[in-house]
């Protein structure tokens, strides 16, 4: 937050096969009538708030959005995930993965409605178009108070977390992430004083060596400890157009261009598609893609919810 408590969230997409993504914008009082196992009725809503979402895949999954309350969600690749075992006699409180997002940022306005309404459904993994598979997903959730959690799914169970950092990545579980980030509380902005070593007095070679160790790869645990090691160092902003300029610096940390990952089986690169940063509080929607890094801005207050209005799905590109 900046130093008038203005919040915002940021997330960069990772990930090695095109999403095909578009700029959904949801209106107010929008019908969902969902389908689960067997082509039998899920659960159904009218939703509440207006929201804007990236797709992915195809335009019915929201990745990742804000709506008009100030609450953001997002779905991220976790490996591991092992979803809940599924009652089927209990279809009409049951939701498909994909459509997650939609309802969560369709009906509630804080992170703590959101864990109450989640102790009352049933979550319906399957094969999503796209990917051919279940897709093991957790979830990152932030409000306009500041408030954060962590939903995952670990040994048939739903797990619901507080997240004092604000941070998720991908695996392993989120409760690791945090131990870990015990190896790196040496890291500081200041640099170190010198030492004698035998008479001989030895310094530092440069300013930042008190952030030497901290790790550079782009894996999800290495990315975990720079935006939480750079987010707890950087100096409060003012505004909340410095606080959002600020967490695109942040996550150009963990940027990563085409072709410095890629598979050993076929010819497909992880790379960063797109990065979002949402100001929860004054309700703008930024992003920026791989192929244009100058940021597009969605603002809330120049959008019209209406009941009356058809979901629009925008290309990224301009």
């Amino acid at each position: 937050s900046d130093l008038q408590g203005n919040v915002v969230a940021g997330r960069s997409m990772e990930f090695g096969v095109e999403l095909k993504s578009e700029l959904a914008i949801h209106q107010r009082n929008e019908n969902f009538k969902t389908q689960v196992f067997q082509g039998k009725q899920g659960l159904s809503w009218q939703s509440k708030y207006g929201y804007v979402g990236l797709t992915a895949f195809v335009r019915n999954i929201i990745t990742e959005g804000m709506n008009e309350k100030g609450l953001s969600y997002g779905a991220l690749w976790f490996p591991g995930a092992e979803y809940s075992t599924i009652d089927f006699s209990n279809n009409l409180k049951t939701i498909p993965l994909e459509i997650l997002g939609n309802w969560i940022l369709g009906n509630f306005a804080t992170v703590d409605e959101v864990r109450l309404a989640l102790q009352d459904i049933q979550i319906w993994a399957h094969e999503i178009p796209g990917i051919n598979q279940v897709p093991p997903l957790h979830l990152a959730m932030h409000d306009s108070s500041g408030k954060s959690l962590v939903v995952e799914f670990l040994e048939g169970e739903m797990k619901i977390y507080e997240n004092p950092l604000g941070i998720l990545t991908n695996a392993p579980q989120f409760t690791w992430h945090l131990t870990n980030l015990r190896n790196y509380i040496h890291l500081s902005a200041t640099n170190p004083e010198p030492i004698k070593i035998k008479g001989t007095v030895i310094g530092p070679l440069g300013k930042g060596s008190g952030l030497l160790g901290i790790p550079g790869d782009w894996t999800p645990p290495s990315r975990f400890v720079r935006i939480a090691t750079y987010s707890s160092l950087v100096a409060k902003v003012k505004n909340p157009k410095e606080n959002a300029n600020l967490a695109f610096h942040l996550l150009n940390t963990v940027d990563i261009p085409y072709g410095a990952i890629r598979s050993e089986e076929n010819d497909q690169f992880t790379y960063t598609q797109w990065v979002t940063v949402k100001d929860l509080n004054n309700r703008i929607f930024y992003y920026r893609t791989y192929e244009d890094p100058r940021i597009q801005l969605v603002k809330f207050s120049e959008l019209e919810f209406g009941e009356d209005r058809q979901t629009e799905y925008l290309p990224l590109l301009p």
